[in-house]
């Protein structure tokens, strides 16, 4: 007795028998082995806070410091006394360009914040901030390495610098 099969059929048969096929060569069948998709690891969150040292033309830490890959928050305190009319920002910098965006930020003038728009060598800023207020900005941590931090009122990065360090 002899059976035809229609070319669908045909199609039919060999797509089960390649899904099966295929099924057993990932693992798949028999005993189900269920894998997880790869999660990416969670971003380490670090909160860092720094002030300045009340009047003085100093940040109260030189250094601050954070994981590579981390999630940085910063919260920056203009400690000056209220009468003080001492205007403060924090700016991390990439590395051997503090200088230059201090003098940039001069020409920028006070309408912008006393930074250079779109200067690609900041990596994170506050705003300038008023005695007494505070600003708090989250951002990326840069890869490992040291980098500047200043604040770019005129005359104010000679003194009020510190370090980054990324670990």
């Amino acid at each position: 007795m002899s059976h035809t099969i229609s070319r669908r059929e045909a199609l039919k048969a060999i797509t089960l028998l390649s899904g099966a096929a295929l099924l057993a060569a990932c693992g798949g069948g028999g005993e189900a082995q269920q894998q997880q998709p790869q999660q990416p690891a969670a971003q380490q969150a670090v909160t860092l806070e720094i002030s300045t040292k009340g009047n003085e033309l100093y940040y109260d830490k030189n250094e601050l410091r954070a994981p590579a890959g981390s999630k940085i928050t910063l919260v920056f305190k203009n400690a000056a006394d209220p009468n003080s009319g001492l205007l403060h920002n924090w700016v991390l910098v990439r590395p051997g360009t503090a200088d230059a965006v201090a003098n940039d930020g001069i020409a920028a003038g006070e309408a912008n914040g006393y930074l250079k728009p779109g200067d690609n060598r900041v990596l994170a800023h506050t705003k300038m901030i008023k005695p007494g207020e505070s600003d708090t900005i989250t951002f990326d941590a840069p890869p490992a390495g040291s980098y500047d931090y200043i604040c770019t009122f005129p005359g104010h990065a000679v003194l009020m610098r510190g370090k980054l360090i990324i670990q």
